[in-house]
């Protein structure tokens, strides 16, 4: 085996262990939630039927412009603070954390009550029917709760997401759990006990929210945590930075909202209540069939963010490797399956005699789109991740908006069975469209870089050290500046070796060295060893004794770097040091 095939495969110790860290919790939060908005359709559909389905249909709009302003000041938050962490800022992003949780926290406020000042006009727009009929009352009544339970919504997502990228994705995943079995259960409890019908849907869904709440509010009592919340005067530039980040993947559901009016009213036309309960059956399939791909881009975005600042490409590109492979093969499965039990699926939705050959017949037509679908929200997740947010932009409009839209219109003009084409039509059209676009607008390049791994087994740096002083001199670094950076080199990974290591093999720390555009030279180092903190040595002026004397090169790289900052990630050490 080649040197650069052995170093790939020694690098993957520490890419895949990451992805297998953060994807598992995921991956149960992502069902998770995707069973608790399938339990709501469920009960309300086998205790009302097709009216119920309808009315479930009609409020998904509404989810859409939440999802706007939640998941966007979510993401936003999670990715400016992963980046932040990642270049060893932690007070900044302790920061931006307190910043969006103040916005999360005003503009939920804001919503509710909007909403419930103009529900006449969002009941119209919705298109629920008459003033005072059976849908128009569901429709109501539902959105009225929605409305009053918007900050458990807003914070839930917000904490979800900070709280996973702050390296305590248990806790994240059990909120996420937690949340989702006890909307479950509400849901039972509500609908089916107490006959609440579709109010009994919402109370369980805040309820679920508000319960996860909670559970991810444990996250700072823990010691070690980055998330810090402090009042803070609104910093506007930096909110709004945020928000362009997290904006370039929720505004896709602008255009989702926008074509799931157009798309109701079209079926509306067409079919009747009963096309609005197939369409609700095939969304509830939709959130089970795309958890997968919900998790996998919850995985690859803060992978990619980390890896991004760290200026590790190798990285990002097994992280997307991964991720589009085990997206390919559990998604065919995963519709496969649901395309085999379609008419089960429909039956157990609340659908009758003819509508349950009608469902299965849009259930198996959807379930062609479930890979396309896969690929542009796994890949729209890392574009978010390495600031290419007008791909991400992209992405999002055609496939919840334009093109979903475009073959609506169109296939809308002939028999009802053939318009459950649209799902395969638009995904595979934005494939289409934002490969060429992606590949011809090349990313700006980042500074010079130079990458090393180090195998412990041997514990010779001087071979790393010569490579390192060698790199700062091609890139005209002065006297001071190649000291500073390969003393701290050598501390910090002689440190790791002689109190992290265990001299049993397969012990790595893996280097990457870089020189800024503002000529600042950043070093991130990740080790595979057991928990240890270098920069939390002793430090002092007693020689005699033995920690002081070891962590005395510490000490000289606490004071010829700029900043220094340690986590433990995703399982690894993970230290950043920056030299000017």
């Amino acid at each position: 085996m080649s040197d650069t095939s052995s170093i790939i495969l020694k690098n993957r110790t520490f890419t895949d262990r990451m992805f297998r860290r953060l994807f598992w919790p995921t991956l149960i939060s992502a069902i998770g939630l995707a069973l608790g908005d399938v339990a709501d359709a469920l009960f309300v559909g086998i205790r009302l039927g097709k009216v119920g389905l309808a009315t479930m249909s009609l409020v998904a709009p509404v989810y859409m412009v939440y999802n706007v302003l939640d998941v966007g000041i979510a993401i936003g938050a999670s990715v400016k603070f992963t980046q932040a962490l990642g270049k060893g800022n932690a007070k900044k992003g302790s920061e931006i954390f307190s910043q969006m949780l103040m916005t999360a926290v005003s503009v939920s406020v804001l919503v509710g009550i909007f909403g419930l000042c103009a529900m006449p006009l969002i009941l119209r727009l919705l298109g629920a029917g008459e003033e005072g009929g059976e849908l128009w009352n569901y429709t109501k009544e539902y959105l009225q709760i929605m409305f009053l339970g918007a900050p458990f919504t807003f914070l839930y997502f917000l904490l979800y997401y900070c709280v996973r990228c702050d390296d305590d994705e248990k806790l994240a995943s059990a909120g996420y759990t937690i949340g989702f079995l006890t909307d479950v259960a509400a849901s039972a409890v509500f609908i089916m006990g107490f006959k609440l019908d579709v109010r009994g849907a919402i109370y369980a869904t805040v309820l679920g929210k508000a319960v996860g709440v909670f559970i991810f509010l444990f996250h700072f009592t823990r010691k070690w945590s980055n998330l810090r919340f402090r009042f803070v005067k609104p910093d506007f530039k930096l909110i709004i930075d945020s928000l362009k980040t997290g904006m370039a993947s929720s505004v896709g559901y602008i255009g989702q909202f926008i074509a799931l009016l157009a798309v109701n009213n079209i079926l509306l036309r067409i079919g009747g209540e009963s096309a609005l309960a197939q369409l609700n059956v095939v969304q509830n399939v939709s959130y089970v069939a795309l958890a997968i791909y919900t998790a996998l881009g919850d995985t690859v975005q803060p992978l990619s963010g980390t890896f991004f600042v760290e200026h590790n490409k190798l990285s990002i590109k097994r992280v997307m490797f991964l991720g589009v492979v085990i997206g390919v093969v559990s998604g065919g499965v995963i519709a496969l399956l649901f395309a085999a039990f379609a008419p089960s699926v429909c039956e157990l939705f609340g659908l009758k005699d003819e509508a349950i050959s009608a469902g299965a017949f849009a259930v198996r037509l959807f379930c062609l789109s479930v890979i396309p679908a896969g690929l542009n929200l796994t890949w729209s997740a890392c574009f978010q991740a390495i600031k290419r947010e007008r791909i991400v932009f992209l992405i999002n409009q055609l496939r919840t908006c334009i093109c979903f839209l475009l073959f609506a219109l169109i296939l809308s003009n002939l028999e009802l069975k053939w318009f459950w084409f649209t799902f395969l039509g638009a995904e595979v059209l934005t494939i289409a469209v934002w490969i060429p676009v992606a590949l011809s607008k090349k990313q700006e390049s980042s500074g010079k870089v130079f990458t090393y791994l180090l195998d412990t087994n041997s514990s010779d740096i001087s071979d790393l050290l010569r490579k390192s002083e060698a790199f700062c001199e091609e890139n005209n670094a002065s006297f001071q500046q190649s000291y500073c950076v390969t003393i701290c080199i050598e501390e910090v990974c002689q440190a790791i070796i002689e109190n992290a290591f265990r001299q049993k093999g397969n012990e790595y720390i893996q280097l990457t060295l870089c020189f800024e555009k503002n000529k600042t030279v950043v070093i991130h180092i990740r080790d595979n060893a057991v928990s240890f903190n270098p920069f939390a040595m002793k430090t002092g002026q007693n020689y005699d004794d033995e920690e002081h004397l070891a962590s005395l090169g510490i000490q000289i790289v606490k004071t010829k770097s700029k900043q220094f900052f340690y986590r433990r990630y995703a399982g690894f050490n993970t230290l950043t040091v920056e030299v000017e």
